[in-house]
């Protein structure tokens, strides 16, 4: 009964919210994928694998381009799925402003190479986003589905298909694969998806729930800081441990899906809290995919 009512406003939530036109689409790839997270075993695996890099297409993903590797990995694509990137400056705190003020302008600038921006639909009514486009020839943007497909796996698993949306994407790891699965990739790895949220997590004397940022670029991490919603909120600790459950849950609706789709992804992260994925280094997927 659940599965069938979250079918039912997942359907109805998908005829709203979803677009039908527009839609990323299949490249042809010769290539596996090779997602970039942003945590810190990322500079692992970037010093002991090098040479292995340049065998996958690249994805960066959120804040990356704002720092030193970008210019020389040169990734194919670059997806970008909070909203704080394509809001307007007096919908966001000085924080954010400053992030997105860097980020756009670092794209701006350092990409001199041809790159395809995967964003969502919203991005298109964002004059700073439209912009950037129009400032760098070699920048170009595909667009996918942010809406919420749940429910039955018959109707799931044909939402995601159609790219009519994918599971809650309350990480970027989340559309990345999705969005991998639907340009075409058969082979997708994950590097640099430590998700260690949890043990940054802690609950300060005023009983402020807070989480401290950990990036490849910032190892030593941000002081713990209060996590707010849409409107600048602090969120409860069991609505931002709610947040991470949602996350995981859906690496495993994406396992089950990819599995359907004959697509193969693997967790080359030297360190994950990730359980859906099998373990391997980049290397090791390389030759087997060349084996087959």
């Amino acid at each position: 009964m659940r599965l069938w009512l979250q079918t039912q406003q997942s359907t109805l939530r998908v005829l709203i919210q979803s677009k039908f036109t527009g839609i990323a689409h299949n490249t042809h790839p010769s290539k596996p994928l090779l997602i970039l997270g942003n945590g810190p075993s990322l500079n692992e695996t970037l010093s002991t694998e090098s040479e292995w890099i340049h065998a996958y297409d690249l994805l960066a993903v959120n804040n990356a381009a704002s720092h030193e590797p970008f210019q020389l990995l040169k990734p194919r694509f670059y997806l970008l799925n909070a909203i704080t990137y394509f809001q307007p400056d007096e919908d966001l705190n000085e924080l954010y402003i400053g992030f997105n003020r860097d980020l756009y302008k670092n794209l701006r600038s350092k990409t001199t190479w041809k790159m395809t921006l995967l964003v969502p639909f919203r991005a298109k009514k964002s004059v700073a986003f439209n912009e950037l486009l129009a400032s760098n020839p070699n920048l170009d943007a595909a667009y996918f589905n942010q809406t919420p497909v749940e429910g039955l796996s018959f109707w799931t698993h044909w939402g995601y298909r159609k790219g009519w949306g994918m599971p809650r994407p309350h990480n970027v790891l989340i559309p990345s694969l999705m969005v991998g699965i639907r340009l075409g990739y058969r082979g997708i790895a994950i590097a640099g998806a430590d998700h260690s949220w949890l043990a940054d997590l802690s609950v300060n004397e005023a009983n402020e729930a807070l989480l401290r940022h950990v990036h490849f670029y910032d190892t030593e991490g941000s002081k713990p800081m209060k996590m707010e919603d849409r409107i600048q909120q602090p969120r409860k600790l069991h609505e931002i441990i709610h947040k991470f459950y949602l996350s995981f849950e859906g690496y495993w609706l994406i396992k089950r899906f990819a599995e359907k789709q004959q697509v193969r992804i693997i967790n080359a992260s030297k360190i994950s809290m990730i359980d859906a994925f099998e373990r391997m280094s980049i290397r090791q997927f390389v030759e087997e995919l060349r084996l087959k």
